[in-house]
């Protein structure tokens, strides 16, 4: 059985939001795409966010990333409010978004580029998250010579490269093939132990969502409630044997239950 996870705060959230609302106006009229929402993120934890298409899970990243200021509520990373794009944050795309004119390496090093920092000590880092990520071998390559899988690991590196507080991802899996995906999964679940960031994943696949996370955040059609905050009791490290394990099916089929309700 999964759990649902009583709502306290954690002694050092990385991330709260507190009565978050977001309502975006237009010349049809306002349209709220966030209402009531408050959660914390403790340091170090794995939250997946699942719900419908349009229900907000894209606005609640572009919120966290300082991308969008929220209509009104709290938001803060690391006690601090957030008010714009900030350094300690990193973000993964859908799509890796390499620039095709650069080197792996270089694409890794962009952000150490943008935000003025020290490059030898970045390159270091970027050097080490290649290997991370098993691509040691191809700094010097270009991303149309990578598969798929390895232009979304490059992508993972770059992100993490300016060694943020916290990471967001936005269904960076979402374009691969399912068995790509599958790999994938095992993949990242091994470089979040090893680099133990602090994660938000955003995703429509439940499956997924239930073997990367150490919580899930199932929410309502828009606007965006929180309807469930589950806590994912399997233990860790997950490989490709738990994703045919019974209390694996079961706790999907719970969630999926909550979506199937939801249509009703």
């Amino acid at each position: 059985m999964m759990h649902e996870r009583i709502s306290t705060i954690p002694s050092n959230p990385i991330f709260r939001a507190d009565d978050l609302e977001v309502t975006y106006r237009s010349s049809r009229g306002p349209t709220k795409a966030l209402e009531h929402f408050s959660t914390t993120l403790a340091k170090g934890e794995f939250l997946s966010i699942l719900g419908p298409s349009g229900c907000g899970k894209s606005t609640l990243l572009k919120v966290a990333a300082g991308l969008l200021l929220p209509s009104s509520g709290v938001v803060e990373l690391d006690g601090h409010p957030i008010t714009g794009p900030r350094r300690d944050v990193g973000i993964v795309f859908q799509q890796a978004t390499l620039l095709p004119w650069r080197t792996v390496l270089d694409n890794v090093m962009l952000p150490i580029r943008t935000l003025g920092m020290d490059a030898k000590a970045g390159l270091i880092r970027a050097r080490s998250l290649l290997h991370l990520m098993g691509l040691e071998n191809f700094e010097r390559h270009y991303p149309h010579e990578l598969s798929g899988g390895m232009q979304q690991r490059v992508g993972i590196a770059r992100g993490l490269v300016h060694d943020p507080s916290l990471l967001l991802m936005d269904e960076p899996f979402a374009a691969l093939d399912a068995m790509t995906r599958e790999h994938m999964m095992v993949e990242l679940q091994r470089i979040w132990m090893e680099a133990r960031k602090s994660v938000i994943f955003i995703t429509h696949s439940i499956p997924e969502a239930v073997f990367l996370s150490t919580r899930v955040l199932v929410l309502s059609p828009r606007p965006a409630r929180i309807i469930k905050d589950v806590a994912i009791d399997l233990p860790l490290p997950r490989t490709q044997e738990t994703l045919a394990s019974p209390h694996f099916g079961e706790i999907c089929g719970e969630l999926r239950a909550m979506f199937s309700h939801d249509r009703k």
